[in-house]
């Protein structure tokens, strides 16, 4: 685009010498080496934990949302909460989970703006609330912003393409709040992934006042394939992961928020956003992502172009 721009003003001069359409020539080879913009920064990915990589395990707290292990303040510091205003019933609280991609948007489910319950695209109805851990507690480290636009993915429908963007009405500032890493082009992830929200502790339970975390294990999409059937086919955008034994899972009001891993470079990368389950860690079915790696050129494209 630089490029072309200086060879259409060049155009339009009327005495463009030899030297200066050369000159055009250098500078547009000039910028086509230089490395692609990075939309996150230097500092994506880094737990405010120093070692936070391998949570232990305990037979009493194995770790896990529902009826889970609280996660320790400061880890996911890129966790958000996402607020509505509803036009009936008022404020809602906590109504999904988000993570923070970029100093400037949110990294959503697309069926928590879009659901049964309602349809509500408009950004003056929603706020993020970022930096927050304790949820019935004013840490002094929560950051509440408006949303300034929505962009949910053109072809979402029943859990496909399960994806929206938020972008935030100014850029996140702050030491205890920071975007992870998105997913690296290689694909290679790790066997194990943690998955963090503030859903229902039990299927009829109500929703964690504190953050917490699971540790899942990741399948083959095949797996997810036979267990969901023709419900909800899983295609390529889908990630399939989670405990089989019913021990761990997602649950209401997870929806929306990270399934990360951390690699060997010692930084957090986003895998995967929580899309849908069978219910509550129900014993034999994983849970379903939204796959990260499927949807970069969509969020990249997005972020550059709004």
């Amino acid at each position: 685009m630089f490029c072309l721009l200086l060879f259409k003003l060049a155009n339009l001069t009327r005495y463009v010498k030899a030297r200066k359409t050369n000159l055009i020539f250098v500078i547009c080879l000039v910028f086509n080496l230089l490395p692609e913009v990075n939309l996150q920064g230097s500092e994506c990915g880094i737990s405010g934990l120093v070692n936070y990589r391998q949570p232990r395990n305990s037979t009493s707290s194995q770790g896990r949302i529902v009826n889970g292990k609280e996660s320790q303040r400061g880890a996911w510091p890129w966790q958000v909460s996402l607020q509505v205003l509803h036009p009936k019933f008022g404020l809602i609280g906590h109504w999904c989970g988000g993570v923070l991609v970029h100093p400037s948007w949110i990294l959503t489910a697309a069926h928590c703006i879009h659901n049964d319950i309602f349809s509500l695209p408009l950004a003056a109805l929603w706020t993020v609330v970022l930096g927050d851990w304790d949820r019935n507690e004013d840490e002094k480290t929560e950051l509440r912003i408006p949303v300034e636009d929505i962009l949910v993915h053109e072809r979402f429908s029943n859990y496909q393409n399960d994806i929206a963007l938020l972008k935030l009405s100014r850029p996140v500032t702050g030491r205890e709040v920071r975007s992870v890493c998105l997913e690296p082009s290689d694909g290679k992830l790790p066997k194990l992934c943690i998955a963090t929200g503030w859903g229902r502790t039990t299927q009829t339970g109500t929703l964690s006042t504190i953050l917490r975390q699971v540790r899942v294990p990741v399948h083959e999409n095949s797996l997810c394939r036979d267990k969901y059937g023709p419900s909800v086919p899983i295609q390529d955008g889908h990630l399939c992961a989670g405990k089989l034994d019913g021990s761990t899972g997602a649950c209401i009001g997870d929806s929306g928020g990270p399934l990360q891993c951390s690699l060997n470079d010692g930084r957090w990368y986003l895998i995967g956003i929580t899309s849908f389950g069978s219910g509550c860690a129900k014993p034999g079915y994983p849970d379903v992502y939204t796959r990260l790696s499927f949807y970069l050129p969509w969020i990249n494209g997005k972020i550059k172009t709004h």
